[in-house]
């Protein structure tokens, strides 16, 4: 099983662009959501609020399992399972990642054709993000294991 600072992690990071976040209710029933993540210091930040299903769900079990799928690299029968604990904070992440998720999602190559050709989805973006009645805020996910998991 490789280190989440493995090489081959790290590379298989910067090829996903999107996590199915996996976190448990407080009763215990799982709960999937695809996320947007940027990584910065090795840890993994997500912009969602506490007050989404998400948020709530890593306020009470911090234990999280990401599925990422390198996406943006060649085809892969593999995808990534990143096993950590995550923390829900209030407000936005520093300066530093900000710059980071608009880099990665704004301003790469393609990411505005990308958007423009998902614009028909934009509602179910703003649908999740509207549970966040409390504002802005943003989950911390310190990764504590990893391995790949073939895909058939």
């Amino acid at each position: 099983m490789p280190s989440p600072i493995d090489p081959m992690v790290v590379a298989f990071l910067q090829r996903s662009m999107v996590a199915q976040v996996a976190t448990r209710s407080a009763k215990g029933r799982p709960f999937m959501t695809p996320l947007w993540f940027v990584v910065d210091g090795g840890v993994l930040y997500i912009t969602t609020g506490p007050e989404t299903r998400t948020g709530k769900n890593i306020i009470r079990h911090p234990e999280v399992v990401m599925l990422l799928s390198g996406e943006r690299g060649r085809k892969s029968d593999q995808v990534l399972r990143l096993r950590g604990t995550a923390t829900c904070h209030r407000g936005l992440p520093g300066w530093r990642v900000l710059l980071r998720i608009a880099a990665k999602y704004y301003a790469s190559p393609g990411a505005l054709r990308v958007e423009l050709r998902n614009a028909g989805r934009w509602h179910l973006r703003q649908l999740y993000y509207g549970q966040a009645l409390g504002g802005f805020g943003h989950i911390r996910v310190v990764p504590t294991a990893a391995d790949f998991v073939r895909v058939p």
